[in-house]
């Protein structure tokens, strides 16, 4: 049995990799290690002789043993965790509940008191991030208060640290990629489209467009991707970007690329090139405020008769990142 507090984080095998940021912040405050428990850190998990089922069994057995619940939609999928989750919540009565990013409080379910105020490991805005300072500071308090640790001077940096960590994992991973089988090419005005061809070329993973103002009277034709309805506002807010690689003809001089919102249209010119370029556009550029960008229904690259003769148009590698 244990003699002393131990801090049980219980987590989902998916999520190890922000969970080995966690510890590292537990580190950082100086919790000591014979203080934790995490079965994905080696050093800190179960003993290699042991028998895992039985260990955690025993483990939890112990009133010392003070939960972190590490929240996350690979959580609640996990059967494991739910089985986790019901023994501690049996045998503890004092537990800590994280959430990783994209999982909201209103998500909480099972054992877990979803009244009980937890700490959501990323943020959305500048008051969220202040919010999720103070609750760190708080919780470190906590620690400090529970393991007789002597408080550090460079808490702040590292505490600033693992929260830039964390908020760079979820930008990372949040690349919305778009499917460029699902685009098509417009004459503006009229019911053919004869002057916009456009090919998807599955091998090079590329859209072949050719524009032909010599078939068509529109002033304008346009390559159209469909996006669905993205709302991309969170994306919007933190400075991401449209980018693509594009290489037109040398009769093609610009383009403008355009994004199709809820209420409107915004768009920003590009100056072409005969070779491949890549293109970084932030949505910030574009325009139109936050809220529009819940929206986000296509993508489309336009040209102009008055100011391009026509010619070949090709597009490959576009995303939002």
């Amino acid at each position: 049995m244990l003699n002393k507090k131990l801090l049980f984080i219980s987590h989902a095998e998916k999520d190890s990799v922000l969970v080995e940021k966690f510890v590292d912040l537990l580190y950082d405050m100086g919790v000591p290690e014979d203080s934790m428990f995490c079965s994905s850190i080696s050093e800190i998990g179960v003993p290699v002789k042991d028998d895992i089922y039985e260990y955690l069994r025993n483990l939890l057995d112990s009133e010392q043993v003070i939960p972190i619940f590490i929240l996350s939609d690979n959580y609640y999928a996990s059967a494991a965790c739910l089985n986790e989750m019901g023994a501690v919540w049996m045998k503890q009565k004092d537990y800590h509940t994280f959430l990783l990013p994209d999982f909201e409080f209103s998500k909480i379910k099972g054992a877990i008191n979803p009244s009980k105020r937890g700490i959501s490991l990323w943020y959305k805005s500048e008051r969220e991030l202040q919010n999720l300072k103070e609750d760190l500071n708080q919780f470190r308090e906590q620690m400090c208060n529970l393991f007789y640790i002597e408080k550090q001077k460079n808490w702040e940096r590292k505490r600033d640290g693992f929260i830039k960590q964390i908020q760079g994992y979820k930008m990372d991973r949040d690349i919305i990629v778009i499917n460029l089988e699902e685009c098509e090419g417009f004459c503006i005005g009229e019911y053919q489209n004869r002057g916009c061809s456009v090919t998807y070329d599955n091998i090079k993973d590329k859209i072949d467009s050719y524009v032909d103002f010599t078939r068509t009277k529109a002033a304008i034709c346009s390559v159209v991707f469909f996006v669905g309805e993205l709302d991309v506002s969170y994306q919007y807010s933190i400075g991401k970007k449209i980018m693509f690689e594009l290489k037109a003809a040398d009769s093609i001089s610009n383009i403008e690329v355009e994004c199709r919102l809820k209420n409107r249209d915004v768009r920003k010119k590009v100056v072409t090139s005969s070779d491949w370029e890549s293109y970084s556009i932030p949505l910030s550029e574009f325009g139109g405020d936050v809220s529009e960008w819940k929206s986000l229904k296509e993508i489309k690259f336009l040209l102009r008769r008055k100011n391009n003769s026509g010619g070949k148009i090709e597009i490959r590698n576009m995303k939002i990142k």
